[in-house]
């Protein structure tokens, strides 16, 4: 198998087929604006994700059954990506693997962008605290901002200055999560993503989140976050308008991320409470709001 056309000759429909079947079985917000993509950027995106899922899985839980799994961890993962870079993939090669190799080469996107994220997910396996800000947005760079840069090559762009947004916005969509999931990472997982240096400046210890105390430092801690993670949202949305397609699907996603930390601001930032999920019909009204607000977002930014 020696060029693209070859691949999609004979086993890009499968291996489409199968990451599709993938990433739809979590029922991710991220999955529901993928939906609404046109067709090509949609089958790019599914190929990318599937990717990106099936090696977070490994890390995150790597127990889970999932159909043609062969890898035990993220490092046999990471092994076998290595090894397509030096000899091309195969028919033997894992689908998540051999489609995002030639996806990256149709779409000129540089390897390095998965070697960044592969680091990250290599880290979060012995990683559990971090020290500052500056280290924790090291780990969303490739966690997070890598994935915004890819979507961008995958989407088209009109303006080099989207790349900018494209990082904040996911780091928005990063920090977000980790808010939504504070509680559940610590019980399940020793992690805090939260920086210790500022843990300290609002005098919030590991054992608050332990013993699940929602002390006024903690609260106060969430909120300045939860500030930060609004303020880069602004930033991130405001990038898409500089790209070729799939706007309103961004602009979705962006809102159904975003939609957690807003659950959050209303619950006064108790991180304790019931499992911040957003249900079928919250999604459906985010949905049925952004088609109402959409032509007058396109409108606004257009100018």
């Amino acid at each position: 198998m020696n060029d693209y056309i070859t691949y999609k000759k004979s086993h890009y429909s499968d291996d489409l087929k199968y990451l599709e079947k993938f990433i739809f079985s979590f029922g991710s917000n991220y999955a529901l604006g993928v939906q609404l993509l046109p067709k090509k950027i949609r089958e790019a995106t599914i190929i990318f994700y599937g990717f990106v899922r099936y090696a977070d899985e490994l890390v995150d839980n790597p127990e889970l059954q999932i159909p043609n799994k062969t890898h035990s961890n993220i490092n046999t993962f990471i092994r076998e990506w290595e090894q397509t870079l030096d000899h091309e993939p195969n028919k033997n090669t894992h689908p998540t693997i051999r489609a995002v190799y030639w996806l990256f080469l149709e779409y000129k996107i540089p390897f390095n962008y998965i070697e960044d994220f592969l680091y990250t997910m290599q880290q979060d396996i012995k990683k559990e605290r971090y020290e500052n800000y500056s280290e924790l947005k090291k780990y969303m760079w490739g966690s997070a901002s890598v994935i915004g840069h890819i979507m961008t090559y995958i989407i088209g762009y009109s303006n080099p200055i989207c790349f900018d947004n494209a990082q904040a916005l996911g780091e928005a969509m990063q920090l977000a999560n980790f808010l939504r999931d504070i509680n559940e990472d610590y019980q399940e997982r020793n992690r805090i993503y939260l920086p210790q240096q500022d843990m300290f400046i609002f005098g919030v210890h590991d054992e608050m989140i332990e013993n699940q105390i929602m002390t006024p430092g903690l609260r106060n801690l969430i909120h300045h976050y939860n500030d930060r993670t609004e303020g880069l949202f602004n930033k991130g949305i405001r990038g898409i308008k500089y790209l070729k397609h799939g706007k309103f699907s961004i602009l979705l996603a962006s809102r159904m991320y975003r939609e957690n930390i807003r659950i959050l601001r209303k619950r006064n930032f108790d991180i304790f409470g019931s499992k911040i999920r957003l249900s079928k019909w919250h999604k459906f009204r985010i949905l049925i709001s952004t088609i109402a607000i959409y032509p007058f977002w396109l409108l606004k930014n257009k100018f």
